[in-house]
């Protein structure tokens, strides 16, 4: 492939990874659906299971889906606010008794995630930004993209991601992802028993469902990103194929 086509690359690249981080964006500001997922996925009869049987902090299951919903949100501000406030979320029982939500494992891993949070929030902005001065550069040039050449390099690449994700299971995917990512000497798996966090968030199959539909929309903002530049090559703003 020519360089000005290893340029479009790291453009169209640069585009898909904005596209997936405007897309977390957006489900942040709808505490990623969880509402939603609540009533699909049936955490309420899964809280109503294991909140009496966890090991730490008993009267879970004693509240209703809207003040399950409001400390899942409260766990959203948290991480993104560099973790701040995951020590004060709390709830009361039946018996009128406040409990904290979270214990200490549990808080440390969620400052993990906000950090994770923090550093991804940074490479969308600078995916962003070099898509954004791309774009402009290389259309300055007057150098348009071989879509053909392109369409291949993305179908394949997104199609092996599709391949292995089969091959592997999103599960066992899921799982080394954490160990990759997180400290070793950090705990980030939790048995419902032992875990609040866990239990209202049915893990790990919720993040199957938020990771679907964050990839979903992430897809369509790319598409319309690409739509606007066939537009913009149609209407004569780029030259031949360099």
């Amino acid at each position: 492939m020519k360089r000005s086509q290893a340029l479009w690359s790291l453009v169209l690249l640069s585009g898909l990874l904005a596209a997936l981080m405007t897309s977390w964006t957006l489900h942040r500001y709808f505490d990623y659906g969880y509402s939603f997922w609540y009533d699909q996925l049936s955490i309420e009869e899964h809280i109503d299971k294991y909140g009496p049987r966890n090991r730490y902090i008993k009267g879970f299951q004693t509240l209703d889906r809207d003040e399950h919903i409001v400390l899942f949100s409260g766990i959203v501000d948290a991480v993104h606010k560099q973790g701040q406030g995951l020590g004060e979320l709390s709830f009361t029982d039946a018996l009128g008794r406040e409990k904290r939500l979270l214990r200490e494992p549990e808080i440390v891993h969620l400052q993990d995630v906000a950090h994770l949070v923090d550093v991804l929030s940074i490479a969308g902005g600078v995916a962003l930004l070099v898509s954004a001065l791309g774009v402009w550069f290389l259309q300055r040039r007057r150098i348009a993209v071989q879509w053909k050449s392109q369409g291949i390099l993305f179908a394949s690449l997104l199609g092996l991601i599709g391949l292995i994700v089969l091959i592997v299971g999103p599960k066992d995917v899921f799982y080394q992802l954490h160990v990759w990512i997180f400290p070793d000497d950090h705990q980030w798996f939790f048995y419902y028993q032992d875990s609040l966090m866990s239990t209202m968030m049915k893990a790990p199959d919720l993040f199957g469902g938020i990771g679907a539909t964050l990839v979903g929309l992430g897809l369509f903002l790319f598409a319309g990103f690409v739509a606007w530049l066939v537009r913009m090559t149609r209407n004569g703003k780029a030259a031949l194929p360099n």
